[in-house]
């Protein structure tokens, strides 16, 4: 693929990532734009579930024939030890990362009176606590004095109700306080910590057929469509730039403009 003209501050060039989270098809799409935009971009999945890191796997393979350097692992977000051990052999083999892009995503919908203690621990500890875990190594490990991005992938209901979210909204919820609080914390060192929040996706499990006539929460959305992974990758571009060094604290919406009806 011929490199598009990029322009000063959105050329990520000599750049390293590292993208989290290949549950859902906005993990991919954000390595081959950050890729497409220069960047090296390693993957790893957030569970140890086959599939998901088969998707990790690929994703590299997408990274690679596009000219960059690219390195994949299998993580399990939801403990501390497996993140910090992980992200050090990545370190080592593939550089320190200076773009971290955590994506994780386990969705439950079920009324708050049938939600078990595990299943409600299962969705905090992948999303929630896995970003936790995910930043604070990377923030451990980011070389003294240089600057660092952190993105976090969450959904329109960690900022809204909806009926049955209850524990999905606790944990994406979560992960926008821990955005809002790393954008203090960390910026005296030059890292800014900035959210995309999604809102109904061609992957988000019971949305129905893709024909407006036929699905009235399809007809809802102003743009009367789903959003798509790709729709997520230039503004992770924009995001993860040198551009966007002054864009930090910032929850930022791709969801068709439905987040203005609810």
């Amino acid at each position: 693929m011929v490199d598009w003209d990029r322009k000063p501050g959105f050329d990520l060039a000599a750049k390293r990532a590292i993208v989290v989270g290949f549950a859902n098809p906005a993990g991919r799409a954000i390595a081959n734009a950050l890729a497409e935009a220069g960047a090296d971009v390693a993957t790893a999945s957030a569970t140890m579930d086959g599939d998901e890191v088969m998707e990790a796997k690929r994703a590299a393979k997408d990274v690679e024939k596009l000219g960059r350097k690219s390195f994949s692992q299998g993580w399990d977000v939801t403990l501390p030890t497996n993140v910090q051990v992980s992200f050090r052999q990545l370190k080592k083999e593939f550089g320190a990362p200076g773009i971290l892009v955590f994506n994780a995503d386990l969705m439950i919908a079920k009324p708050i009176t049938s939600i078990s203690d595990a299943e409600f621990g299962r969705t905090q500890q992948i999303n929630q606590s896995g970003a936790f875990y995910a930043s604070r190594t990377f923030l451990r490990e980011l070389p003294e004095g240089e600057p660092g991005r952190l993105l976090y992938v969450v959904s329109l209901l960690g900022e809204r109700g909806l009926n049955n979210m209850s524990a999905y909204a606790t944990a994406k919820g979560g992960v926008i306080g821990l955005m809002h609080a790393l954008s203090q914390e960390a910026a005296p060192r030059g890292v800014t910590a900035n959210a995309i929040s999604t809102g109904w996706m061609d992957w988000t499990p019971g949305r129905g057929p893709d024909d407006p006539a036929q699905n009235l929460l399809l007809r809802f959305i102003p743009m009367r469509q789903f959003g798509q992974g790709g729709d997520l990758g230039a503004l992770s571009v924009l995001l993860a730039s040198d551009a966007a060094g002054y864009i930090n604290g910032q929850v930022l919406h791709v969801d068709g403009g439905v987040s203005q009806h609810l």
